[in-house]
């Protein structure tokens, strides 16, 4: 039943081809107009990628941890990396967009009376003001201009700010004023005053024209593993579609240069600061170190402890001698004042030690005298007996010199005991000053440690201060551009297959339509006579 009912109601409206017919002859000229008058409509693609903002490394300088902890509080140099999404969000903002269209002047829109489409860069006119007016419009303005018979008539309105003027002018340039701007007409593309033509101009707020542009662009990343972002966007206007592209990529880049120059000279003003600091504390604390070698008689701490060391080594052994010395000239005492030795012949190892006194000249000259004339008494005795008043008299020489020889030993005694107590002065002085080198040392590194570091900031310092003015110096690009914006070969508007689906639905909404309300009038009447 179903098959049949459905089957027909087809019948029913095969037997009216007639009216889909006309329905669809009708539907051509809607088609016909749509692929006439619609602008031929382009897509524009561009690419760029970001770069990488690297620095110099300091590694190389050998600063070791001082480095890296400057590293970690952002003054050292390191690689940056490129947060895409964060590139995406700032090429996709209305602030880079209304840059844009401010330096395109696209807030400024042209139109023909009755036309479809803006005009761009064939306008007769030019409407402009300030740059920093047209920053700061916030209203909508609106002015329709007629130049005929050798005068240009403006009658000039705002959206929201009840400003409503006509204004005459025999020639251009002219100034409108508005209530916030002052806005220029003048002639533009060869137009004069003897033309006779009509124009529609709408000024609107970069902000506002930016909100829509930025919905009709495209702008994504080409992959998740690259750097490279694609932005795309149609216009029916070849030079216009291209110049928005490459603008918004030129300001996109611009603004990357200011940023970092804005951030840059901070750093800059911050590094010359902290240099011109860590130099008067590099100096305080050079001065102080200085000051401690001095005060401690310090040269190298490793060479004062090396030269301690022979010092003493060099006192030990003349020490060593000296009480060496001093023990042979007591027992010489000893063995000259012994009655048993008193005609004896002094030793000469004895002898040797007085020798070695600070008058051993003298000394050793009185036991020479006095060895001497103890061989020549010995010689007399064995010669002469001990009354020979020569023998007497050799007694008498051998006797005077004994006494010198006692003189003799007594300064060699005296001399040494006084050698003696200077080198013990000596070597308890060397003593006390190694005593006090671990403490010396822990001052001393701890001056040395912090003349290191400073010095290692200093460095580093200069290091940064070149890469800032390097970064200066150098042209630095943001992005590089792998495909500057270019036009698409196909055109994407006016779409025949649109053309086709309208054509389509017309020629089955408008009989179908026509046909139920033609059934449901018929239902209508014949209740309305049946009830009558």
């Amino acid at each position: 039943m179903e098959s049949l009912g459905l089957k027909t109601v087809i019948v029913r409206y095969m037997h009216r081809w007639k009216l889909f017919l006309a329905a669809f002859l009708f539907s051509l000229i809607p088609a016909a107009l749509y692929l006439v008058f619609y602008p031929q409509t382009f897509d524009f693609v561009a690419r760029i990628q970001i770069q990488e903002d690297k620095d110099v490394s300091v590694s190389g300088l050998g600063l070791g941890e001082a480095a890296g902890l400057m590293r970690s509080f952002g003054i050292g140099g390191s690689g940056v990396g490129v947060n895409i999404e964060d590139e995406i969000a700032i090429l996709s903002s209305n602030w880079l967009f209304s840059s844009m269209i401010l330096d395109l002047g696209l807030n400024v829109e042209y139109y023909r009376p009755y036309s479809f489409y803006k005009m761009y860069h064939d306008a007769p006119l030019k409407l402009s003001a300030d740059s920093i007016s047209m920053a700061r419009l916030d209203d909508e303005y609106r002015f329709a201009v007629s130049v005929s018979g050798g005068k240009v008539t403006v009658k000039a309105k705002s959206k929201t700010g009840g400003w409503n003027e006509q204004f005459i002018f025999t020639s251009l340039p002219a100034q409108l004023k508005a209530k916030e701007v002052a806005f220029t007409l003048d002639f533009d593309n060869g137009a004069s005053i003897d033309g006779n033509f009509r124009l529609n101009i709408k000024c609107l707020p970069a902000g506002w024209v930016a909100e829509k542009f930025a919905e009709d662009f495209l702008i994504e990343d080409l992959s998740k593993s690259s750097n490279i972002i694609e932005m795309g966007c149609s216009d029916h206007v070849k030079v216009r579609g291209k110049a928005m592209l490459n603008t918004l990529i030129g300001k996109f880049n611009e603004h990357a240069k200011l940023f970092k120059r804005s951030k840059d000279n901070p750093m800059m003003a911050f590094v010359e600061q902290r240099i011109d600091s860590v130099i008067s504390e590099l100096r305080e604390v050079e001065l102080a170190l200085k000051a401690y070698k001095t005060q401690n008689e310090m040269t190298l701490l490793e060479s004062d402890v090396l030269f301690y060391t022979e010092q003493m080594k060099e006192l030990k052994i003349k020490i060593m001698e000296m009480e060496t010395q001093s023990h042979l000239i007591r027992m010489m005492d000893n063995y000259v004042k012994n009655p048993a030795n008193r005609y004896e012949v002094v030793p000469s190892p004895m002898a040797g030690s007085v020798e070695g006194g600070e008058n051993g000249g003298g000394s050793s000259g009185a036991v020479i005298s006095y060895n001497q004339a103890i061989v020549e008494r010995d010689r007399l005795r064995r010669s002469a007996n001990e009354n020979n008043p020569v023998f007497i008299s050799m007694n008498a020489q051998v006797d005077k010199l004994r006494n010198g020889v006692y003189l003799a030993i007594e300064n060699a005694n005296r001399s040494c005991d006084m050698t003696l107590a200077d080198l013990r002065a000596k070597e308890k002085t060397l003593d006390d000053k190694m005593k006090t080198v671990p403490a010396l040392e822990n001052e001393y590194v701890s001056f040395k440690r912090q003349q290191e570091i400073l010095q290692g900031v200093y460095l580093l310092l200069l290091q940064k201060r070149e890469e800032i003015a390097l970064s200066h110096g150098q042209d630095y690009e943001h992005i590089r551009i792998i495909d500057p914006a270019y036009v698409l070969r196909k055109p994407i508007g006016p779409r025949k297959l649109y053309a086709a689906c309208g054509i389509l639905l017309l020629t089955l909404i408008l009989p179908l339509g026509y046909l139920f309300a033609q059934s449901i009038w018929m239902a209508l009447k014949e209740e309305y006579l049946r009830t009558k």
